[in-house]
């Protein structure tokens, strides 16, 4: 396994059972050779998958019933921008954290044979990662984005869901990771083109707070001060965390409106819960 992958795995475990079950786009449906158990024969069903013994030994022709599977074509959605050089609360860089989370979805696929596929990108435009299966494109497509991510433009995860919008017109799960955005009308836009036609997840990776910070804090995006001089005031503090408050509030309502499963992630240590959490409500949605 990849050098991103096995960090992620190191974060998220290898236990992915029940992960991405269920849905409403179930995009293939087929069989594993688990056996489930027998019953009647009806016109219709495959008369290979009669059991003949079995039969023998009843009244009536039966057939073997195996334990189904749904495979899904799963579409991760990354912001690349400047944004995701900022830390988390647990000092960590945003863009490593979504690194971790991009991956534990693709340790989910690996499990079930699912395709996976990525865009990402900034405010400039996106690029495109075609669906596929394995390993190593799941490692050449979390490599591509570590060696993209902060380098070129800002960030706009905007631009990456209306390319989406556009562009992918079969029923996906998209998974966005991105940091936590502003709830405007363009959003819920976005948002609500997306939810029509896909199954949308959305995990956030939490800035660092500048309420607390000595010097204010700084937006990595413009290098401009966020609170500077008058962090040391309480009210412009105290200001601030309300404003926060106010503006994931809106996020959150938004978000809870168009039935997008979301969780928020302040570091490394909480992606397994985060990831679990997110697919758990998703899945009973479906």
């Amino acid at each position: 396994m990849g050098t991103h992958l096995n960090r992620a795995r190191a974060h998220f475990g290898t236990d992915t059972r029940g992960m991405l079950d269920g849905g409403r786009h179930a995009l293939l449906h087929t069989r594993t050779l688990e056996f489930d158990e027998l019953r009647p024969y009806v016109p219709g069903d495959d008369v290979r998958d009669i059991d003949w013994k079995a039969s023998a030994r009843s009244a009536s022709v039966l057939i073997k019933r195996f334990v189904s599977e749904n495979h899904h074509k799963v579409l991760l959605v990354a912001d690349a921008g400047r944004n995701m050089l900022a830390v988390t609360p647990e000092r960590e860089r945003k863009c490593d954290v979504a690194l971790h989370i991009l991956g534990a979805i693709g340790l989910i696929t690996l499990g079930r044979a699912d395709q996976i596929g990525m865009v990402y990108g900034d405010a400039r435009g996106s690029l495109r990662v075609r669906q596929s299966r394995g390993e190593n494109h799941i490692e050449s497509m979390l490599t591509g984005y570590h060696g993209h991510v902060g380098r070129h433009g800002s960030s706009d995860i905007l631009c990456q869901l209306t390319y989406v919008a556009t562009h992918y017109r079969h029923p996906l799960v998209i998974v966005v990771v991105s940091d936590e955005p502003e709830a405007d009308n363009r959003l819920d836009e976005a948002l609500a083109r997306l939810t029509a036609r896909h199954d949308v997840m959305w995990a956030m990776v939490a800035d660092h707070p500048a309420a607390g910070v000595s010097d204010g804090g700084y937006d990595v995006a413009t290098g401009r001060p966020v609170l500077g001089s008058a962090a040391t005031d309480p009210r412009v503090v105290a200001a601030y965390q309300r404003a926060e408050q106010r503006r994931l509030a809106r996020l959150t309502e938004m978000l809870a409106r168009r039935g997008i499963p979301h969780a928020t992630v302040s570091g490394s240590a909480g992606v397994r819960r985060a990831v679990g959490e997110m697919t758990r409500v998703w899945s009973r949605a479906g």
